[in-house]
C-alpha cells in the first residue's frame, strides 16, 4: 500500500509528463504503475492538489499558486461556463460534459466569502451561498468573469 503523499506525488508526475483527459484515464495509468485507487479517493486527491482541467486535459497549478490569478479565473469561466442561473441561495452553473469538477475547483480555490462550497457533477456545479440575498451579486460577478 502506498501513502497518500506518495500517491499524490505520482499523480502530479503523471499529469506533468503526459496528457491526461479524465479521471478514468488517470486511474488506469496509476493502476498500470501498481497504484490502486478508488474514484472517490482520486477525486479528493485532484481537489487537494489543485489540479484543474483546461483545454481537455488535467493541469497542475504553478508551484506556490494556491489561489488562482484573476486572469486564470477569467479564462476558466470563459472556457467552461455555458449557462448560469440562481435560485435562492444556490447557483447552478452548466459546463461542457466532464468539466464541472474543474470549474468547482476554481470556485473553491478563489474563496469568495459568499460561497460556502460547491458540488460538481459531470456538467453541472451547484454553488451554495451563505444566504439567498447574495445570489444575484455572485452571479453578476461570475458573468463578468465569463465575458
Amino acid at each position: 500500500m502506498i501513502s497518500k503523499r506518495a500517491r499524490q506525488e505520482r499523480i502530479i508526475a503523471i499529469i506533468r509528463r503526459q496528457p491526461v483527459a479524465s479521471q478514468e484515464e488517470l486511474s488506469q495509468i496509476l493502476a498500470h504503475e501498481a497504484v490502486m485507487v478508488t474514484q472517490s479517493t482520486l477525486s479528493r486527491d485532484i481537489r487537494e492538489l489543485g489540479v484543474v482541467k483546461a483545454r481537455g486535459r488535467y493541469q497542475v497549478a504553478a508551484a506556490g499558486e494556491s489561489v488562482p490569478s484573476p486572469k486564470s479565473v477569467r479564462r476558466a469561466f470563459q472556457q467552461l461556463l455555458l449557462r448560469s442561473e440562481v435560485s435562492g441561495n444556490i447557483l447552478m452553473l452548466r459546463t461542457p460534459p466532464g468539466s464541472a469538477h474543474s470549474l468547482g475547483v476554481v470556485l473553491d480555490s478563489i474563496e469568495w466569502p459568499e460561497v460556502l462550497g460547491t458540488v460538481a457533477g459531470d456538467d453541472t456545479v451547484f454553488v451554495l451561498l451563505r444566504n439567498r440575498h447574495q445570489g444575484s451579486k455572485v452571479l453578476k460577478r461570475i458573468r463578468e468573469y465569463s465575458e
